[in-house]
């Protein structure tokens, strides 16, 4: 058993090296050799605790380079399988979001119908009140700005933004009841009935 592991340290660096070339990813090079490693060591004590007496192990394992870099080809087969799955379930649920997240006609019509509506109320606004509304909301001025610019106090100002904000206010109450939500996809559901797939 001893020398069994001499040889499979020996060869260990070899097959490092070897994985790190083809895999041009030194870490995970490093985590193949180690597995494939404990898979053979693991394999040998197995044979050892079925062997008669002294029974030498190389009887039963020919090659234990061969093994070693057998045991890493089928560890890498693996990797790259399980890589592949991972890869090809991340591009469905992006394809399957990309294609729910678009928003329904009915949602971007019931958007340009409060739009207009919106665009109504504030052009029955008084004239004064609907230009200190769109200063302040629209263009970000503030209220100081906005009496200077006018020609009014800063208290005129405060006044003219309660009156428009009531005015919105009562319109979008009135849409409130018309608005289409936006369906989003159940990111559970899909989740679930894609571990209920791969479970089958």
């Amino acid at each position: 058993m001893h020398d069994l592991v001499q040889e499979l340290v020996k060869h260990y660096r070899d097959l490092r090296k070897q994985l790190t070339w083809e895999l041009r990813d030194p870490e995970h090079a490093a985590d193949i050799a180690q597995s494939s490693f404990e898979r053979v060591y693991t394999h040998a004590l197995g044979l050892k605790g079925s062997a008669r007496g002294s029974e030498d192990l190389s009887l039963k394992i020919d090659s234990p380079r061969a093994l070693l870099f057998r045991v890493a080809r089928n560890l890498c087969i693996d990797a790259a399988r399980h890589r592949q799955v991972v890869q090809e379930w991340a591009r469905d649920r992006s394809s399957t979001d990309v294609a729910t997240s678009a928003p329904s006609s009915e949602y971007l019509i019931s958007q340009r119908q409060i739009l207009e509506r919106v665009v109504q109320t504030l052009e029955k606004l008084p004239p004064r009140r609907r230009e200190v509304f769109l200063l302040f909301r629209a263009y970000g001025y503030t209220h100081a700005e906005i009496a200077a610019r006018l020609g009014i106090t800063e208290m005129a100002v405060a006044k003219h933004l309660v009156r428009a904000v009531l005015d919105c206010s009562r319109t979008l109450a009135e849409l409130r009841t018309q608005i289409v939500e936006p369906q989003l996809p159940s990111m559970r559901s899909a989740f679930v009935s894609s571990l209920a797939e791969e479970s089958c």
